[in-house]
């Protein structure tokens, strides 16, 4: 169905909209300094996953799969350290 450059595209849209859904929540908790509905082991099983796919896209050299999870992982931090912030 998809090939090549198409392939990787669709790779591309797909990971940057995960990734990208986390900002609102970000955004949100920045905002109102609220975070108590964000489950840390929510976050902490994302970030286990997210790992895993880096090191499944370094074995197989795929640029997409290693940022999209870097950035991922990235944004769950920060959402992490919000709630921790803003949790005491």
């Amino acid at each position: 169905m998809f090939e090549g450059v198409w392939l990787t595209l669709l790779g591309s849209v797909a990971s940057a909209l995960v990734s990208a859904s986390f900002i609102p929540q970000i955004i949100k908790g920045y905002k109102t300094k609220h975070l108590g509905d964000v489950s840390y082991l929510l976050m902490i099983l994302i970030s286990a996953g997210m790992t895993m796919w880096i090191v499944y896209g370094i074995e197989k050299q795929d640029l997409v799969i290693i940022g999209a999870n870097v950035a991922t992982i990235a944004l769950n931090m920060i959402l992490l350290g919000l709630k921790a912030k803003y949790s005491k």
